[in-house]
């Protein structure tokens, strides 16, 4: 599977985007690319996916991406627009060229057993953010909060609010008022007897 086609499937599987066809048709105007996809539901983008290969032209590929931003410019399309560029490596006067008409990725083509993974950092602005369940989350911030407060056996209210917090915020109220009551009881009950 070549890094395009890596593209293309975390797009569609992880950002709900759908590929286009080629060539892909804007108007009346026709641009060839190796992948062009568009975001389904939540976002409003046009990626396009560019194969830098030895035979290909940085001249053409600024040429098309201008001519495409252009033609949705006239369109008065909303759509923004990703070029992720892959297989091989852009020129500095290309990437400039296009980065300024539309966002550019330049992936290029990431190889080991990490490859995978440096493409989808590379397209995390593309896709939507995951959000953690309960239980990573309390994976998460619980060994920082402990490290940061420093504690040890002798601080049983403290732990016993990280208890609390494993239950959301009212627990840790409940748990914070039991504490205050506990305080300030003896100081209450002088109160008392000193009145009669």
């Amino acid at each position: 599977m070549t890094t395009a086609d890596k593209v293309v499937d975390i797009l569609v599987k992880e950002g709900g985007y759908r590929q286009l066809s080629q060539p892909m048709r804007v108007g009346s105007v026709s641009f060839q690319f190796a992948h062009a996809l568009v975001a389904e539901k939540r976002a409003n983008d046009i990626v396009i996916v560019i194969e830098l290969k030895s035979e290909t032209s940085d001249e053409i590929v600024v040429r098309n991406v201008l001519g495409l931003t252009r033609a949705l410019d006239v369109l008065k399309s909303k759509r923004s627009v990703t070029a992720v560029l892959t297989s091989g490596q852009a020129a500095p006067e290309t990437i400039r060229s296009i980065s300024r008409v539309c966002r550019v990725l330049p992936i290029g083509a990431p190889s080991g057993p990490k490859a995978d993974e440096a493409v989808r950092d590379w397209l995390s602005v593309l896709l939507p953010l995951q959000a953690i369940g309960p239980a990573q989350a309390a994976v998460e911030w619980e060994p920082a909060l402990r490290a940061q407060l420093h504690i040890v056996d002798d601080t049983p209210y403290l732990e016993r609010l990280i208890v609390a917090a494993r239950g959301g915020e009212e627990a840790v109220e409940q748990e914070f008022a039991a504490e205050i009551t506990t305080l300030i009881a003896p100081a209450l009950k002088e109160d008392e007897e000193e009145e009669f």
